[in-house]
């Protein structure tokens, strides 16, 4: 990742792995804990340890914020192309 857009990211945010964002984009359709736990045929033990690691990477208490900072560094990524 080029070294001007990592100044835009949080601590961690850079560390979000690839499991961690499907279960970001899967939340940002609204869908709950147990239905990403199907569609990635894993636990809702392990969403919920995914979720609580996003949340700590993101620097966030909650969903909303997750999605919200999320939402704000994809906007911040893109402005910083530019």
């Amino acid at each position: 990742m080029n070294q001007s857009l990592l100044s835009v990211l949080p601590t961690g945010a850079a560390t979000i792995t690839r499991r961690e964002t499907e279960i970001l984009h899967m939340m940002s359709q609204g869908k709950s804990n147990k239905e990403i736990a199907s569609s990635l045929h894993i636990s809702t033990q392990t969403v919920t340890k995914h979720t609580k690691n996003i949340y700590r990477k993101l620097d966030v208490h909650n969903k909303i914020e997750a999605l919200n900072k999320t939402k704000w560094l994809i906007a911040s990524l893109f402005n910083n192309r530019n």
